[in-house]
């Protein structure tokens, strides 16, 4: 299964140890999906992780955040992002929907009401990171 995860979910799972977000991190690297990435988002990412007002509230050291980022850049697949949507509220959420259309991702899994609003895109799912992991769990059940 191929995923694009939004920045605000990666942020959010160094920030709560034990959380939604953090589970699917923790499923990524399990190899339960395949991460879908463009380099608009993974710069995006880099900058927001190293936010000042954020990193006296993550959970992890710094060099565990760095070790995160490039296990991301380095195990995810990364689209050339090209492919131009405008289909979100804001115009910045549009690259999530891009990346997921260009690397034929089945989820974008969000905490953005902007993007959850939409629901679906062009047949990608965009989910809750509770939402998500329940369809992990049922994916699961299903295997043999």
């Amino acid at each position: 299964m191929r995923v694009v995860l939004d920045t605000n979910v990666i942020i959010s799972a160094t920030l709560i140890q034990g959380g939604n977000e953090h589970h699917v991190l923790r499923a990524w690297r399990r190899g339960r999906f395949d991460l879908v990435f463009s380099p608009a988002i993974l710069e995006e990412l880099g900058r927001a992780l190293m936010y000042e007002r954020l990193r006296k509230y993550r959970w992890m050291r710094e060099a565990e955040v760095i070790a995160l980022l490039e296990a991301l850049g380095r195990a995810s697949e990364l689209v050339p992002g090209i492919v131009a949507v405008t289909a979100s509220r804001d115009p910045d959420d549009d690259k999530f929907l891009g990346a997921a259309i260009e690397g034929h991702a089945e989820y974008v899994v969000t905490g953005d009401r902007d993007l959850l609003d939409l629901g679906r895109y062009e047949g990608v799912r965009i989910v809750t990171p509770r939402e998500f992991l329940a369809a992990l769990r049922r994916r699961r059940r299903k295997e043999p």
